[in-house]
Parts: C-alpha cells; sequence; structure tokens
C-alpha cells in the first residue's frame, strides 16, 4: 500500500492527489472496545500494529486521509465513517502531515482547534488523545513539523486532552524511517504503536 506526500509547498488548499483510506478492524469482534485512530499515512500504518499489540483486546479502527484540517469535506467524510464505526472508547486525532498551504503560526492552530471543537462535540464523552506529528527527515519541515506540535500541545493543555508524543519515538530513531524519509518500516510503525497503545491503555 502506498501513500501521497506532497513535497512542493503549494497555495492551493487540495494537494495533487487526494485520498482517504478507511479501515473497520473485525466488524464481528462486537464485545471488544474500540479505539478510533484518524491521521494520515502514519495512522495507516500504525494502526493495524496497534491492534496486534493490544492482542485485539482493543481494536484500532482507521480514518486516514490526505484532508487538511481545513478541507471543507472532512467533517462530513468523517461523520460518516464513525456512522458506520458505530461505537468507539477512544479517539487518537493526528493530522500533521497535511496542509502544507496553511501557516504554522495562525492558519494552521485555528483550523486544528476547530477539529478539536467537532471532535468534542460530535463524540462527547469520548476521551480524545492528540498525537504529535512524527518527524521527517527533510530539515526545512521537519522545523514546520515541531511549530505545529508546539500548537498542538498548547491546544491539549486549554482542553485538558492528554498527548501522545510521537515525535519523540520518530525522532530517537532515525533509522526507523523508510527511504522517502516521512513514513516508516515495520519496525518503525510498531514502535509508534506500542507508544500509543502504552497511553491509551491507561
Amino acid at each position: 500500500m502506498s501513500f501521497t506526500y506532497e513535497k512542493e509547498d503549494k497555495k492551493t488548499p487540495l494537494e495533487a492527489f487526494e485520498w482517504d483510506n478507511v479501515w473497520l478492524e473485525r466488524t464481528d469482534f462486537t464485545d471488544r472496545k474500540r479505539v478510533l485512530y484518524i491521521g494520515d499515512s502514519i495512522s495507516c500504518g500504525t494502526r493495524r500494529e496497534a491492534t496486534v499489540l493490544s492482542d485485539s483486546t482493543l481494536l484500532f479502527d482507521g480514518f486516514g486521509t490526505s484532508k487538511a484540517v481545513d478541507n471543507p469535506y472532512f467533517q462530513d467524510s468523517l461523520r460518516l465513517f464513525a456512522a458506520q464505526e458505530g461505537s468507539r472508547s477512544a479517539i487518537v486525532f493526528n493530522n500533521g502531515l497535511h496542509g502544507w498551504h496553511l501557516n504554522d503560526g495562525e492558519e494552521y492552530p485555528a483550523y486544528y482547534k476547530k477539529t478539536v471543537d467537532f471532535l468534542i462535540k460530535e463524540f462527547p464523552d469520548t476521551p480524545i488523545f492528540l498525537a504529535l506529528t512524527t518527524a521527517v527527515k527533510d530539515e526545512a519541515r521537519e522545523i514546520r513539523v515541531c511549530k505545529r506540535n508546539e500548537e498542538v500541545m498548547k491546544i491539549a493543555r486549554e482542553y485538558s486532552l492528554e498527548i501522545i508524543d510521537l515525535h519523540s519515538v520518530s525522532a530517537a530513531a532515525p533509522e526507523l524511517l523508510a527511504n522517502d524519509g516521512v513514513h516508516f518500516t515495520k519496525e518503525g510503525y510498531q514502535a509508534l504503536a506500542r507508544k500509543i497503545l502504552d497511553t491509551v491503555s491507561k
């Protein structure tokens, strides 16, 4: 399975290739707790590993997309997927490797915050975890990733939401990055999944 990553900073809200990757994990396991993992291609690679590491005691359903947080169809698409999911015990949210047309100081955090508001309203009484965006090899983009993560941490404090620090995990082990400098090896996805599972399982 391959995913796109917009390497150029374009001014248009849509990327050259737009995609959604959705997955409902073991719908026949009706007695298990579910985690709705909303993210980008990194979440798609991590989701399955998290389910496996939990021995399927936690089922990680996935809504992965290239849609940035300002995409007008993001919320509607997520709402449709969640309706098919039915129920969930927790939500993990990360969408930081898309939306490079948004500046990091005002636009990105504003739209990110709107998305968090949507999640809280749409899924009341469901614990929400904000996952920090993973490290990338490109130095200029990595600076932007760190700025975005700082804004996410501010939002987490404002809403009293727990952070899952995937950035530290990925930055500490650059050998786990795939050749494209963005995605990960199987071992890399397992390391990210372990961090998510350890945090959410609490």
